[in-house]
């Protein structure tokens, strides 16, 4: 992924003061301050969270995107006056610091805002006190994450309006659990997370199985492994094409699953429609969520737990499942190196 930020400003949102704190002028450049927020900004932009949106006709943030880069500073102030009016409305929101990011991604601008929700925690003073020097702890309770950490909220809107990407948490508002960003802030309709659309590929493969093949049939290391086989043959294409590599197709997984399989076949992709998921779109996959799929995780009832590559999940010369006559499974690993 290449990020070239082209301009940063922040906004200030606490509740506990009347208005929001906002910056009359783009940070100023610092490449240390730049790498900080570019870093975050690609965590929040490939997170498995970040959910594919298509903004609303009448978003507020839609009329805005015109002339953003000439007017940035007042745009962005409009934006954070929004949010912050949701936050007093709804005290559960985090006060929080609002980075606001023009920058191209693999060569698409985007506007992104990233909410950088304050953290306590412990600063190092040194002064005066009453004519001694003096080192002491002070408590701070608007500390920003540090660099491994990550913005709790994000959006990115495309200049154009044609893409939108979206992270967002669930607080306390109007008397029940809900998410706000999208709904109130962007103005957009919100689809599936990466994370939540192989959750709902999971459990539509899992029924398909009992349905058609009790415990014989296609399991979950089978489907880890299409999907990382798909993923890894995407990135190996890359390498002759532009651009990023292509997610993976949900059609791809599919036919490694149920190629032989018409009846299992159609049961699967009806589940799938059920959750509004086609043949046709892709399933947006980062390399570590691949690498986590790779090793699938086999527990005992004693708790001795074993990661099993995918690769050889079926090869019988490296493993093998043997089930017992009370209904658990046994394994037998092979070929061991002392």
């Amino acid at each position: 992924m290449n990020i070239e930020l082209i301009s940063a400003i922040i906004h200030a949102l606490d509740p506990a003061i009347d208005a929001p704190s906002l910056s009359q002028a783009i940070l100023p450049p610092s490449e240390e301050v730049l790498q900080y927020l570019a870093n975050h900004a690609a965590k929040a932009f490939a997170s498995e969270d970040a959910k594919a949106c298509t903004l609303t006709d009448d978003s507020p943030i839609l009329p805005l995107l015109y002339k953003i880069e000439e007017e940035f500073v007042d745009k962005t102030a409009a934006i954070a006056r929004d949010w912050f009016d949701v936050m007093l409305q709804n005290p559960s929101i985090p006060a929080a610091d609002l980075v606001f990011l023009l920058l191209a991604i693999d060569g698409t601008e985007y506007l992104a805002a990233l909410k950088m929700n304050y953290k306590s925690g412990w600063l190092h003073m040194a002064g005066d006190r009453g004519g001694v020097f003096l080192n002491e702890p002070v408590r701070c309770a608007a500390i920003l994450p540090g660099a491994s950490g990550k913005a709790d909220e994000a959006f990115f809107v495309s200049i154009d309006g044609s893409e939108v990407r979206l992270s967002e948490k669930k607080y306390e508002i109007d008397g029940r659990k809900q998410t706000y960003l999208g709904s109130r802030i962007v103005g957009c309709r919100v689809g599936m997370s990466p994370r939540e659309k192989l959750s709902v590929i999971r459990e539509a493969a899992s029924e398909v199985n009992q349905q058609f093949y009790g415990n014989t049939g296609v399991d979950e290391p089978e489907l880890a492994k299409a999907v990382c086989e798909e993923f890894y043959t995407a990135r190996d294409e890359e390498r002759s094409r532009p651009g990023k590599p292509d997610p993976v197709p949900v059609q791809a997984i599919c036919d490694k699953l149920y190629g032989d399989m018409p009846h299992a076949r159609e049961a699967f992709e009806k589940a799938l429609e059920e959750h509004e998921i086609s043949m046709e779109e892709p399933l947006p996959m980062s390399a570590p969520a691949v690498r986590r799929l790779e090793k699938q995780s086999l527990r005992s009832g004693a708790g001795v737990e074993i990661k099993v590559p995918v690769s050889v999940y079926r090869d019988e010369n490296a493993v093998e499942f043997i089930r017992n006559a009370d209904g658990t499974t046994s394994l037998l690993i092979k070929n061991i190196l002392m």
